[in-house]
């Protein structure tokens, strides 16, 4: 039998030294015996970076920051989602073409898969792109947007896209409020004492859910837990968005509870 040519892929971004995208992807094709490898290429130029997607070739492409936006011009196509969002994290190299994705928006739908948004309040914390990508879910959804972010220009920015209100957490009770997302990353390693929400907007029955992965168990989601809210870790978005971009290269289904709960065992391990 054949043997089949090892694919290279490549996570991209400047710098590079915590990025998880190389353990997540490697364990997976190691475990549905995928024949491809993903290697960090970081390097301060976008533009060098894309010539060497084009010219290696690099199959798929993970992009973390800060080149999900510039990478947008350089690119032969983008697809609905990541062109709303304004952002990409994945481009997939196809017959010499290269094609923009945002596979965020699965990560934070399987994330927020139990958590009704429709007509529910919902807070955002951030308006980088990790909150677009929020955004565009609740929006979706059905969801109230309330966005809190330390600048309000950003928000904004956000308000004019996807709809919504501007609010601080002076003009918020517990009572009217749903759920609480933090798309910052405030309370990730090493300053884990941080939190982007004020304990006293924390309530039994709300969703609590926080984008950052590293720690699994935040401030703000233990907090949240000891006021009986139902919490989300960053780490379910994480561990999806990375199946996705391997669904979007293989064209098939991977995104199944038993695989991303083995995935993410394996990272905690590493963390």
């Amino acid at each position: 039998m054949k043997k089949e040519l090892l694919q290279l892929h490549a996570v991209i971004g400047y710098p590079l030294e915590h990025s998880l995208s190389p353990k997540l992807h490697n364990q997976v094709y190691e475990l549905l015996k995928l024949s491809a490898v993903l290697l960090p290429f970081s390097h301060p130029d976008i533009k060098a970076l894309v010539s060497a997607i084009r010219t290696l070739p690099i199959h798929l492409t993970a992009v973390t920051m800060p080149f999900k936006q510039s990478i947008i011009p350089l690119l032969d196509s983008v697809d609905g989602g990541a062109r709303k969002i304004h952002a990409v994290n994945t481009v997939m190299h196809v017959n010499g073409k290269l094609h923009g994705y945002n596979t965020d928006i699965a990560g934070i739908e399987y994330a927020l898969r139990d958590t009704p948004l429709k007509n529910r309040n919902v807070v955002l914390v951030g308006a980088g792109g990790a909150a677009r990508a929020v955004a565009y879910v609740v929006e979706k959804a059905g969801g109230n947007l309330l966005y809190m972010n330390r600048t309000v220009k950003h928000a904004e920015e956000l308000r004019k896209v996807f709809g919504g209100f501007i609010v601080t957490s002076d003009s918020l009770s517990p009572e009217g409020v749903d759920v609480i997302i933090n798309a910052t990353p405030v309370g990730m390693y090493p300053k884990v004492n941080d939190t982007p929400v004020p304990e006293a907007l924390l309530r039994k029955g709300q969703t609590v859910f926080d984008l950052v992965y590293n720690p699994m168990d935040t401030k703000l989601l233990k907090q949240a837990k000891k006021k009986g809210a139902r919490v989300v870790s960053g780490l379910d978005m994480f561990v999806v968005q990375g199946l996705r971009q391997i669904e979007l290269w293989t064209g098939k289904k991977i995104i199944e509870k038993k695989l991303v709960e083995r995935v993410k065992r394996n990272i905690l391990n590493d963390l």
